[in-house]
């Protein structure tokens, strides 16, 4: 299963909807902070959480897909450490815990979870340009875009 995971676009219309038009993957999911109501179209591809500045209460606070728990990571404190997100997910059976939050695109494996921060794709917080990330269950294959969906990095994860 190929799932694009996309977070922090902080209002910029149309990068979010060209994404879901243009590059093709089984799910698409946006982990908070659009900025947009829940329902505005631009999100209809997207399964998709409450980040700390949406102000439409009427997402969902985290998100299970298959063994892929998701969550904006706020209110897991991932900035400092990712592993109360980890517990949460191995909690629920999850492989895989897709967060945002950081603007800081990064993957690292945490007991037997591997947790996935794709960056930001308006205003990134490290090395990386602007960036979003496909995340390959089948291939255990983490690969990261940047915004002209140009290849920068790809990880292997049984190698974490």
């Amino acid at each position: 299963m190929k799932v694009l995971i996309v977070s922090d676009n902080h209002r910029e219309k149309n990068i979010i909807e060209n994404l879901s038009k243009t590059i093709p993957a089984d799910y698409y999911i946006h982990l908070g902070d659009s900025e947009f109501i829940s329902d505005d179209p631009e999100l209809d591809a997207y399964l998709t959480v409450l980040g700390n500045v949406d102000f439409d209460r009427s997402y969902q606070r985290h998100g299970k897909l298959k063994d892929i728990f998701f969550t904006h990571g706020h209110l897991f404190g991932i900035k400092h450490d990712r592993t109360t997100l980890a517990e949460k997910a191995a909690g629920l059976d999850a492989k895989y815990a897709l967060y945002g939050h950081s603007h800081v695109a990064k993957v690292e494996r945490i007991n037997d979870v591997y947790c996935i921060n794709p960056g930001s794709i308006s205003f990134s917080r490290n090395e990386y340009p602007e960036s979003y990330a496909i995340l390959d269950t089948v291939k255990d294959v983490v690969q990261y875009y940047n915004r002209k969906n140009e290849l920068m990095d790809t990880i292997q994860l049984e190698n974490l």
